[in-house]
């Protein structure tokens, strides 16, 4: 699922241990505050929803809400 953070595409995942990340869509994104490098591969970075600010986590959330309705 995508959600927009800080006007950028992002892939809404849960990732291998449950936590929720929002996952790059474009290389140019690894730049991000907030972005760690989490794998091997050059691509695999990602935003963990827990660093970031109640008020983005709210925002975050409805997004996701919305969609599931």
């Amino acid at each position: 699922m995508y959600v927009i953070f800080r006007n950028q595409r992002l892939s809404y995942v849960e990732d291998f241990h449950g936590e929720e990340v929002l996952w790059i869509t474009d290389p140019s994104q690894i730049h991000m505050e907030y972005m760690k490098f989490v794998g091997g591969y050059p691509n695999e970075y990602c935003i963990y929803l827990k660093d970031l600010s109640a008020e983005e986590q709210a925002d975050i959330r409805k997004q996701i809400n919305k969609k599931d309705i």
